[in-house]
């Protein structure tokens, strides 16, 4: 295998597994476009490792591993929420839907047209597929200081009083 620290732009898959290629090394994610929409904060980096080669059965597919810690919103809460990501990469590289209904379980599809893909979609696309759909702390775990809780448990302490109490009031004392 010929590994190398810097990855292409465009490469052919196909000549990438021919001559065993792999790539390892870390990209900062304020690169991808796609990703950075979904974080609270694209600062930092991911490590990761592609290998295109060919498995027993001579199947050319690409294996690899991403590993970062991402900075999402707590949608309970909305406070800051740091995701770690260990993703498995084994994609097996077809021609068409039919190639790709026959692989094994453990084999995501790469659909290969015969042009260049870019390596670093490929790297996006799974951490993408990585994030929660609904990013959330454990129950109880938000921080009471966050926007929404800590302004209600806040107001709560000084002895304010609710915004609509004063309808509350108002509804409860005119009732039937």
């Amino acid at each position: 295998m010929i590994k190398s620290s810097s990855m292409p732009e465009l490469l052919d898959p196909w000549r990438a597994v021919a001559a065993d290629l792999g790539f390892a090394g870390t990209l900062p994610l304020s690169r991808f476009d796609r990703l950075r929409d979904g974080l609270a904060d694209a600062d930092g980096e991911f490590h990761f490792r592609l290998v295109f080669s060919r498995d027993s059965q001579r199947r050319a597919v690409v294996r690899g591993e991403i590993k970062a810690r991402l900075s999402l919103i707590c949608q309970r809460c909305m406070g800051p929420l740091d995701h770690d990501v260990d993703v498995v990469i084994e994609l097996a590289l077809v021609s068409g839907v039919d190639e790709a209904i026959t692989l094994p379980e453990h084999y995501d599809p790469l659909l290969v047209t015969g042009e260049p893909i870019r390596p670093a979609d490929l790297l996006e696309d799974e951490l993408l597929l990585a994030l929660p759909q609904i990013p959330m702390h454990p129950p109880g775990a938000c921080d009471l200081r966050c926007p929404r809780t800590g302004a209600k448990a806040e107001a709560e302490e000084a002895g304010e009083t609710h915004p609509f109490a004063v309808l509350a009031e108002w509804k409860r004392n005119s009732g039937p």
